[in-house]
C-alpha cells in the first residue's frame, strides 16, 4: 500500500511539472520553443544577399546554436500579418519575429520613418554607425519598446534612388515630371521642385512608367533587373537618395520575456552577427545594379556636388523638418543627425573621399 501511495505521489509531481511548461515542449530537462517569423519579403534568391543573412541564415544558426531548443517557421510575403498590422501583431505575440521596412509602421510610430528620409545616409557603415552607435538609434529603439517590440537587427538593403525616363541631375529637372509618392514626407519636396505626384502601387510601376502615368520613381536600383524596370526607364541618378535602404528584424517583447536568458542571448548575438554579415551583400547588390544598368543602355546621371547639396537642402527644408515636427523624439533625432554625421566623417575620411568621387564634375 505504501509503495502504491508513493507511486501516486511521484506521478502527481510529474503531472504538475508537465503542466507548468505551458505551450512549449520539454526535451529532456529543457524546454523547446516553436516561434513564428513573418517577413514582408519573398524568399531570398542568393545566399549572399543581406536579406538572406537576417532571414534564412539567422533562422538556421539560431536553431543550431540552441541545439534545437528553438524552432522557427518562416512565413514570407506578409502571410501572417499585413505590413501596417505587424507592429500590433508583434505586441500581442500573434507573431514572434517581423522583417520589414520600418516606414510601414510610420503611421503608428513616426520614428520609423527616419530611415526613409532622403539624403540621411552616405553608405552602409555610416548608416549602422548612426543607428547603432548614437542616441538616434537609442531613440528609435525606445519608440519600438513603447509598442512592446524589441529591435534585433538592421539590414542594409542596397541603394534606393531616382529612376526616370528624363534625366534628373538637379532640383530644376523635377519641374513638370510626375513622381511616385511613397511617403507624405516627400510631397512638399516635389511641390517646391515643381513636380506632380501620383500614388501608384509598387506592382504597377512598370505599367505606369511605360504609359507615362509616372515619369520617375524613387525605388531600389536592383528593381531595374528584378522588376524589369530597365525596359521602361532611361536614366538613374546618383548618389542614391537613400544609401542604402534599411530593413529591420524585430521580436515581440512578450516572446523575449518568455525565453530563458541563454536563448535570449543566442538570438541577440546571432541577429547582430547577421546584421554585420549582410553589409558586403548590400554593396554587391548596388554594384550589380549599376553594372546591369550599363549593360542595358541605362544612363547613369551623376549629380555634381553643388546639385547634390542643393537637393539635400530642399529635402531638409521639407521632409526633414516635417519628420522633426512629429514629436520630441523625432526632433531630437534630426537635431543629432548632422552632428553625428560630422563625427563619422572625421573618423572615416577615406569613405568620405569615396563618396565625393561618386559625384560628377
Amino acid at each position: 500500500m505504501k509503495h502504491f501511495k508513493g507511486l501516486i505521489f511521484m506521478l502527481s509531481i510529474v503531472f504538475i511539472l508537465s503542466a507548468c511548461s505551458g505551450d512549449s515542449k520539454v526535451a529532456g530537462a529543457e524546454e523547446t520553443f516553436k516561434l513564428k517569423y513573418n517577413s514582408a519579403y519573398s524568399p531570398s534568391l542568393q545566399d549572399w544577399q543581406a536579406k538572406s543573412k537576417v532571414t534564412e541564415e539567422f533562422v538556421k544558426l539560431v536553431e543550431e546554436r540552441s541545439n534545437g531548443r528553438i524552432e522557427i517557421d518562416v512565413f514570407y510575403s506578409n502571410q501572417l500579418a499585413g505590413q501596417a498590422e505587424s507592429l500590433d501583431a508583434l505586441a500581442k505575440r500573434t507573431i514572434d519575429f517581423q522583417n520589414i521596412s520600418p516606414a510601414a509602421w510610420g503611421d503608428k510610430m513616426p520614428e520609423a520613418n527616419f530611415v526613409s528620409i532622403p539624403f540621411w545616409n552616405m553608405n552602409e557603415e555610416h548608416s549602422l554607425y548612426v543607428m547603432r552607435e548614437t542616441e538616434i538609434g537609442e531613440l528609435f529603439e525606445e519608440a519600438l519598446e513603447g509598442h512592446g517590440v524589441k529591435l534585433l537587427s538592421y539590414w542594409t538593403a542596397s541603394a534606393t534612388g531616382f529612376m526616370s525616363n528624363k534625366p534628373i541631375s538637379s532640383v530644376a529637372d523635377f519641374k513638370g515630371l510626375t513622381m511616385n509618392l511613397t511617403s507624405s514626407l516627400q510631397a512638399n519636396f516635389y511641390k517646391k521642385a515643381g513636380a506632380g505626384v501620383a500614388s501608384v502601387p509598387t506592382a504597377d510601376y512598370y505599367e505606369a512608367l511605360l504609359r507615362g502615368t509616372l515619369d520617375g520613381i524613387q525605388f531600389p536600383f536592383y528593381a531595374l533587373d528584378d522588376y524589369k524596370l530597365a525596359e521602361v526607364v532611361d536614366y538613374i541618378t546618383t548618389p542614391a537618395s537613400v544609401n542604402p535602404a534599411i530593413g529591420v528584424v524585430a521580436i515581440s517583447q512578450k516572446t523575449m520575456d518568455k525565453l530563458p536568458e541563454d536563448l535570449q542571448k543566442i538570438i541577440i548575438d546571432t541577429a547582430l552577427e547577421m546584421e554585420n554579415a549582410g553589409v558586403p551583400g548590400s554593396k554587391k547588390h548596388t554594384e550589380q545594379s549599376f553594372k546591369y544598368a550599363e549593360e542595358n543602355g541605362i544612363e547613369i546621371i551623376k549629380m555634381t556636388k553643388e546639385s547634390y547639396e542643393e537637393m539635400k537642402e530642399l529635402f531638409k527644408e521639407t521632409a526633414w523638418e516635417e519628420f522633426a515636427a512629429k514629436n520630441d523624439r523625432t526632433k531630437k533625432m534630426i537635431d543629432l543627425l548632422e552632428v553625428e554625421t560630422e563625427k563619422w566623417k572625421k573618423e572615416n575620411p577615406e569613405m568620405v573621399e569615396e563618396f565625393e568621387q561618386s559625384l560628377g564634375n
